[in-house]
């Protein structure tokens, strides 16, 4: 075998253990952040959902669409809690004053955990509602969140 070809190998071999020692590291957080809307579903302790939200073309600078969108998916994301709430209430046919409590609830504890600013001006935002505060005014069996 000649010099080049050792040298070759070896050099094939370092790009080899340096690619699989970066596919053993986790992807930053940025990167695991939905790119459209995404079903409230629950994840650990709390029910997360996501919601795209569109620049509007109306306004002339970047930031202003951008906080425009980030506002829309917001929204789009606490509705999509708000109907999964609202189905789930149903199911167990919840009293109103305890929907009324639930809802409450989810307007005042969704915060936003994760965004992702879109090219365009778009972007999708994700919210997360504790559990614990939903148990805290309704835990009727049945319920996705009731233990």
């Amino acid at each position: 075998m000649s010099r080049s070809g050792g040298v070759i190998g070896a050099a094939m071999m370092m790009i080899a253990s340096a690619s699989v020692s970066v596919a053993a590291q986790s992807l930053p957080a940025a990167f695991e952040s939905p790119w459209s809307d995404v079903a409230p579903a629950i994840v650990e302790d709390r029910v997360v959902a996501a919601g795209l939200g569109l620049p509007d073309e109306r306004l002339g600078r970047l930031s202003a669409r951008r906080a425009a969108a980030r506002s829309r998916g917001e929204e789009r994301a606490e509705t999509a809690i708000h109907a999964w709430a609202d189905d789930a209430l149903a199911r167990v046919s919840a009293a109103p004053t305890v929907a009324a409590d639930v809802h409450r609830v989810i307007d005042a504890r969704a915060e936003v955990t994760r965004v992702r600013a879109l090219a365009d001006g778009g972007a999708v935002v994700e919210i997360a509602v504790p559990l614990a505060a939903l148990r805290e005014v309704s835990s009727e069996r049945g319920l996705p969140w009731s233990r």
